[in-house]
């Protein structure tokens, strides 16, 4: 190994130029064996060299090369040739067509199948599209790869460890569990976010199924489509390899706020507080120590010291000019991922295992955020004779968060209410408490330690030719373990006292363990008679049980903030635990059949039941069919070029079971610790009991897809088109609306329903143009769902109705701003919304209804006042462009994706700046462009704190348009050549270069990431997402 290493070393010292011996000089013509016609374009490469030609329009070629080299004849849509020289002068060659993509196999539930014969709506996407990718998970990777595939930013945004939401076909159900089923080597994961546990260098192949008659078979969690991964193994493998890889990475945000300058700032406050009636926040004499620190930042002290000297003076007493979104975040970190894998293949025995280290710190400037994945992954394939084979396989995961304790929602809220004249550090060097510095530095850490392992082992039996019975025992096993210590906090002030600002420690331990095991059986048998009529099909059982456990304990009141821990804390005991569990049992089956590859049928069906239905609700049939029709393998299809011209229609229901445990059941809500305190201290009580749902079952989710697969030139084009229908009926729902004073919430029933419509598009086109070898894909899908059943009678506006479309956004039409009184003396009437003194500069509603008044009416469908419905904030047109290029060992390619249309309403501070208080308000550079006699034509309102809400509901002037396209990725990688690699005893050697999130065209306010719009605390206050750049190395021994 050391040797390898060191001959490794050389390629960036070293050349080595074999030496030329008998060259000769060959000749010929390459020709098509369906028509004999020449090929122009085929590359004519000496195997193992840099050295090629390029067929010319007659298909004739002349090369130079060894007299014993070996050729290599390549050309998009043909089955490539090794041929060897011999000496020879003259080589003709027939190149045959390759049927690549139509031939290619599909993992598919419980089995495979060759793309020509689907009849589902299945995409796949290809490990090439994980590869190289500067990530920090394969939710981020897969994002825009597949047409339906939705993956979008969460509230958590670019916190390290962070998830993405993720659906297929858009909003499944209203309860918001209408995420895929994700399988890992045909283990189920409890939750879609499990997919970030994998290393994505791991994965060979995801399928994406998104019917019913793809994903029925799998049953009771797969209503709203399955994602399945599978990931390398050693069959491909000749003899032994090892492969490392690794990636260094360098971060920052996308976009942060500008905050205004102290001054701008003051002045803003001022203004919006004698607006509002008030009197000036900032002195004269705190303005002008403002100027001075501005003009003499070095020799100005921040602030001065309260008049008793006990305290330094922050927010409208200070005069330090910060910007804290650059102080709160780093310009840049450094991140890294190594990957090691042993894979091999010998005697029957194939065998991949790999492990790899990804270490993430975010973007924090005070306290740090560290987070670290380990993965291990181990795949033992051993044919142990003709009939029998045993398969292995194990999957570790291993994620460390560490942070401060400070909560990050607070945190991220506060940085913008944070005021830029309070400053970072005081006088005396002590930090602010006028930040949460001092909290994230001495407050206390928070760790997390979340441990997935997967197992797996399958025997397979093959008794007789086409007859395989496959039994497999399945076992996952997750647990979590935090701590969460909160630490006392001080600083110091002008007079040397210590002052705490956060008095009450204490100490939080928590830990979840879930597990699950599930035995399979499934039998499958494959006939084919001539090549002519082909049949196939399988039966299977399936029973899964989920086990789950929780406790929490904490005490308050630590002997030290040094050993924290719940054995050094003196306070109450707070100690609280669940535990649950719930089980499916399945009987399902499979019939598929094919006439030349040219009609074809396919039926499935799936008998199930869930333990979270009471007994005469558990079991239900949900079957599904598909057929398909290829056209162009019929004898009169007129278009010679085009191989594939299939029709698709599919049809099925699957069932849902995703709602809470027991709802069937009575259950007495215990709680411990009272807040009222008796004479035995706190005492244990009761809550008022749930009402029970006993008729609760199945949710139906129908689907009827049509699909159109088109693939020509030699399978160098290849285009797929989707439209789908899908309903989902029965859906759980509120029974109906009771009386706050029941003291519980109304049981759930299955009185729902919702339908989605939508469509998808996928267009590729692989091709060559001499030695430069290249590709371009489109993706293009869209889905909107309507609400066709639900319990609301008045047709409310704060909650569902039927006729509803998803996303819908009422609010006000806005003619513009008062530009005078007499605009504001001549209008309607906007009293009902606000009975206060109306002033020019504030916003002018249009009176839709034309009766004189600005208001909401009965706040109903039917009697809306002046509201309708002004956007919708589903994402629409979800589209992603890529594009790569080959040439002599260079490649490149560029990954584009966006949302065609979104609307986003985001009121509060940042976008209004001054909003109901200076406590909740901020001031970014944007919030300059209010109203005054000397900007009558600016963009917003003029800025008060008394009853900012007038001027900022939700309406049309100030809703932005989210659309955006975003270069998600771009690439720069070498291969070294084959030659330079067999001096060094190696089999691969890639470098390459590649950024992530590297541009962005969106005409949404510079304030918000159109991708990260949300937050927990309200719109904006969330983790940055971060751009990347990269450096890697990929090295095969």
């Amino acid at each position: 190994m050391i040797q390898k290493l060191s001959r490794l070393l050389l390629v960036f010292s070293l050349f080595s130029f074999a030496t030329v011996q008998g060259q000769i000089t060959v000749t010929g013509t390459v020709t098509d064996a369906t028509n004999g016609g020449p090929i122009p374009g085929v590359n004519i490469m000496e195997k193992g060299t840099t050295n090629g030609v390029v067929s010319d329009f007659d298909g004739n070629y002349s090369i130079k090369v060894n007299s014993n080299a070996t050729l290599q004849f390549s050309y998009v849509g043909y089955a490539p040739q090794l041929i060897p020289v011999e000496g020879r002068q003259s080589i003709d060659v027939v190149m045959t067509e390759q049927s690549e993509g139509l031939n290619e196999v599909i993992v598919v539930g419980y089995g495979t199948q060759k793309k020509g014969n689907l009849t589902g709506a299945i995409s796949t996407i290809d490990a090439e599209v994980l590869e190289d990718r500067p990530v920090s998970n394969v939710m981020q990777a897969i994002q825009g790869s597949a047409p339906g595939l939705q993956l979008s930013v969460g509230n958590a945004g670019g916190e390290p460890g962070a998830n993405m939401n993720i659906n297929i076909r858009g909003v499944g159900n209203l309860q918001g569990t209408g995420s895929p089923l994700v399988i890992v080597d045909d283990i189920p994961l409890n939750d879609p976010s499990g997919l970030n546990n994998i290393n994505p260098n791991d994965i060979e192949s995801i399928s994406v199924l998104k019917d019913a008659a793809s994903s029925a078979i799998y049953g009771a969690r797969a209503a709203f489509g399955v994602i399945l991964v599978k990931t390398k193994t050693g069959a491909g493998v000749s003899g032994h390899e090892v492969t490392y890889s690794n990636n260094f990475i360098y971060s920052s945000p996308t976009s942060i706020p500008e905050m205004m300058n102290s001054l701008e700032f003051a002045n803003y406050f001022n203004l919006a507080a004698t607006n509002g009636g008030g009197a000036p926040i900032f002195s004269e004499a705190v303005l002008e120590r403002i100027k001075a620190y501005i003009a003499d930042p070095v020799n100005t002290p921040v602030t001065v010291a309260n008049p008793n000297g006990t305290q330094w003076q922050q927010y409208t007493g200070s005069n330090a000019n910060t910007d804290w979104f650059d102080v709160m975040y780093k310009s840049s970190v450094m991140r890294q991922q190594h990957n090691l894998s042993f894979s091999g293949n010998e005697k029957k025995v194939n065998y991949n295992v790999s492990g790899s280290f990804f270490d993430a710190p975010g973007i924090m400037n005070f306290g740090d955020d560290e987070y670290q994945r380990y993965t291990l992954n181990s795949k033992i394939s051993s044919k142990m004779n003709d009939w029998f084979t045993v398969n292995a396989n194990v999957r570790m995961a291993r994620e460390d968060l560490d942070r401060p304790s400070y909560d990050p929602g607070l945190y991220l809220h506060n940085i913008a209410r944070r005021w830029p004249t309070n400053g970072v550090v005081m006088p005396n060097g002590s930090y602010s408490d006028g930040s949460e510095i001092p909290f994230l530095l001495d407050g206390g850490r928070r760790m997390s330690k979340e441990y997935n392992t997967n197992a797996s082992m399958d025997l397979i039996f093959e008794p007789i030719q086409d007859l395989k019975i496959k039994t497999s025992l399945y076992y996952q096993r997750a647990t979590n373990a935090i701590t969460s210590h909160t630490a006392r906090v001080s600083v110091t002030e002008p007079d040397g006292q210590e002052r705490y600002i956060q008095q009450n420690n204490g100490f939080l331990r928590y830990a979840y363990e879930n597990n699950y095991i599930s035995p399979n059986v499934v039998v499958s048998y494959e006939k084919s008679f001539n090549d002519t009529h082909n049949f196939s099909g399988l039966l299977g059982f399936q029973q899964e049980n989920t086990e789950y456990n929780s406790v929490t304990a904490s005490r308050n009141d630590l002997i030290t903030d040094n050993v924290p821990s719940i054995s050094t804390a003196v306070g109450e005991d707070n100690v609280n635990d669940s535990a649950g569990s719930y089980s499916t049992q399945g009987y399902f089956g499979r019939l598929t059949y094919n006439y030349k590859e040219k009609y074809l049928f396919e039926v499935n069906g799936r008998y199930d039941a869930s333990s979270r239905f009471a007994a005469d609700s558990r079991w239900d049939f949900f079957p599904s069919v598909s057929v398909g029709y290829n056209m162009a393998k019929e004898d009169f299809w007129p278009m010679e070029k085009v191989s594939m011209f299939k029709f698709r229609y599919s049809t099925g229901s699957i069932g849902n079971q995703d709602v809470a445990n027991y709802l069937y059941i009575s259950r007495m809500p215990i709680r411990t610790n009272l807040w009222w305190i008796g004479n035995s201290g706190r005492p244990n009580y009761t809550l008022t009991p749930g009402i029970i749902s006993p008729n609760i079952t199945w949710e139906t989710v129908k689907t009827d897809n049509y699909g159109l697969d088109v693939a020509a030139f030699n399978n160098r084009l290849q285009s797929s088109f989707e439209y789908f229908v899908r309903s989902t009926d029965n859906m759980f729902g509120p029974a109906e609306r009771l009386p706050a004073v029941l003291g519980t919430s109304a049981p759930q029933a299955n009185n729902a329903s919702i339908e989605t419509k939508g469509f998808e598009f996928s267009l590729q086109w692989k091709d060559a143009i001499g030695e430069v070898k290249y590709n371009v894909g489109v993706i293009l899908s869209d889905a909107m769902t309507t609400v066709t059943n639900y319990r609301n009678p008045n047709n409310l506006l704060n909650t569902y109705r039927e006729g509803q479309k998803l996303g819908e956004i009422w609010g006000f039409e806005t003619i513009g701003l008062y530009q005078n009184q007499d605009q504001i003396d001549n209008g309607a009437d906007q009293s009902t919304m606000y009975g206060g003194v109306w002033f020019p500069g504030d916003v002018q509603y249009r009176d839709l209804n034309g009766d004189g008044h600005i208001d909401w009416g009965d706040s109903t469908s039917d009697n809306p006042g002046d509201l309708s419905v002004i956007g919708n904030s589903t994402p629409r047109y979800s589209y992603s462009i890529n594009v790569g290029l080959n040439f002599k060992g260079f490649d490149f390619s560029m990954f584009w994706q966006g949302i065609g249309k979104r609307d986003v309403w985001a009121g509060g501070p940042y976008t209004f700046g001054a909003v109901g208080n200076q406590w909740q308000s901020a001031g970014f550079r944007e919030h300059l462009d209010y109203w005054s006699e000397d900007n009558p034509g600016a963009f917003l309102p003029r800025p008060t704190f008394r009853s900012a809400w007038r001027n900022q509901e939700v309406q049309t002037r100030y809703l932005q348009n989210g659309a955006y396209l975003r270069l998600k990725n771009a690439t720069i990688g070498y291969n070294f050549p084959t030659t330079f690699l067999e001096n060094l005893k190696l089999k691969k050697l890639r470098l390459f270069v590649t950024g992530e999130n590297l541009l962005t065209i969106t005409e949404m306010s510079s304030i918000y990431d159109p991708e990260a719009t949300g937050g927990r605390w309200g719109n904006g206050k969330i983790y940055p997402l971060q751009k990347s750049f990269s450096l890697g190395l990929n090295v095969q021994f």
